[in-house]
């Protein structure tokens, strides 16, 4: 038994040494490939980061590979968001209550619609009560002369137990008046608190977008097609191109979004372009497209020209939807953004669930140029334990240690187990 834990402590010993080598040799590497520092944080708080085109570019397609830093070093939680091609909100909008007044047996609101907007119903902000009343429904244009639009409408209030008060839709006739007069029956009991009237409307945002600098064209015609190369500083997120054009006052042409591709037959490369969107280039439209953060760092704009002259692409402006990454800063810091890293996946921090507690309102940080921050040895200055090589040896030598001390200890087992 002795023998065995022996031998199980030097196999333990030396598997130790052997990752312990073999990670001090392939420590050195550098985390990070790239850095941006933002300007000097004006307010303290959270704060909004605008990632420029050219951090992006150098990001993973799920952008984990980012982290952000303060001037000691100190890793700090952010969430990385970004804007939506079309936004669709729901708001409500207040109508003014104009009179709203509670006599012995009855309260009355009027509720003012100055546009005199066609309406169907109106929302009802009420604080929390378990009651049950009759409401009665009038409309006037001059508040004089009063009108019927429903009577006899049972309302029974459900007290909200997340909130103070509830929302409660009143559903009438169409119609369009200006003013319209609510009667609550109280029975001589105490009012309802009606705290204010309203409409839900939905509003459409378009996203804010980001140009995308350095772009370059070049353009080759032929008889039946013309062929425009889009390329890139770097590998960008599109999301949108917008053509300008230059040709007759009336042109509509059949176009491609493509990606060069090559293959091999028979032998030899040959060269294709691969469909990635259809779309049309007109004189009546402004020629824009539309993309989901297409990564390329050239694309071809493929135009049909069939009988007609070429048209000539002047100028391509691209973009991509702004990111951002929100996170509480310190004011007057100036904080690292470093990426870069293949390895490093996306982030998790306690701060993700509590997104919704963050104020949408944010002040706008933006960043600095680019920096290479990846350690570039010159082969003559490297030291000789970064070379694969000699890695290799190390490796396999400290393997051939552990092989043989297995070998040496197995073989000398039984002649022990004897002498015991």
């Amino acid at each position: 038994m002795r023998t065995n834990i022996g031998v199980q402590n030097i196999l333990l010993k030396s598997i130790i040494v052997y990752f312990v080598i073999f990670l001090f040799l392939s420590g050195f590497s550098q985390d990070f490939k790239w850095e941006s520092k933002t300007v000097k944080v004006t307010k303290t708080g959270f704060n909004e980061i605008l990632l420029s085109p050219e951090i992006t570019g150098k990001l993973k397609t799920d952008y984990g590979d980012i982290r952000l830093f303060d001037s000691t070093g100190n890793n700090i939680p952010y969430i990385l968001y970004s804007e939506k091609p079309i936004l669709f909100k729901q708001m409500f909008k207040e109508y003014e209550i104009s009179n709203k007044e509670h006599r012995y047996n009855y309260t009355r609101l009027v509720i003012h619609n100055p546009q005199k907007n066609v309406i169907t119903n109106f929302s009802l902000v009420i604080k929390n009560a378990d009651v049950r009343k009759w409401l009665t429904l009038n409309a006037s244009d001059n508040q004089k002369d009063w009108f019927a639009l429903k009577e006899h409408y049972y309302f029974q209030s459900f007290y909200n137990d997340d909130n103070t008060s509830e929302i409660r839709v009143f559903n009438f006739p169409k119609s369009n008046y200006e003013y319209y007069e609510l009667l609550i029956n109280d029975y001589y009991d105490n009012p309802i608190n009606i705290i204010k009237a309203g409409y839900y409307d939905w509003s459409v945002e378009t996203g804010k977008y980001i140009q995308i600098n350095n772009v370059k064209i070049s353009q080759t015609d032929s008889l039946k097609q013309s062929i425009v190369k889009i390329s890139f500083a770097q590998q960008q997120y599109i999301d949108k191109l917008q053509f300008e054009v230059e040709g007759p006052e009336f042109y509509f042409r059949d176009a491609i979004i493509s990606n060069a591709k090559t293959t091999i037959v028979k032998g030899e490369s040959k060269l294709y372009y691969e469909e990635i969107k259809l779309t049309k280039i007109t004189s009546n439209s402004e020629n824009i497209i539309t993309f989901s953060g297409f990564p390329a760092k050239e694309l071809y704009l493929i135009i049909q020209n069939y009988d007609d002259k070429p048209l000539k692409i002047k100028a391509v402006k691209a973009y991509e939807l702004n990111h951002y990454i929100a996170a509480n800063l310190n004011e007057g810091e100036i904080y690292s953004l470093k990426f870069g890293n293949e390895k490093l996946k996306p982030p998790v921090y306690d701060l993700n669930f509590f997104a919704d507690s963050i104020p949408d309102d944010l002040p706008l940080i933006t960043t600095c140029n680019v920096i290479n921050i990846e350690k570039v040895v010159n082969p003559e200055l490297k030291p000789f334990y970064y070379n694969p090589v000699f890695i290799w040896i190390v490796i396999a030598f400290v393997a051939l240690i552990i092989g043989y001390i297995c070998f040496k200890m197995i073989k000398e087992m039984p002649k022990k187990n004897e002498q015991n």
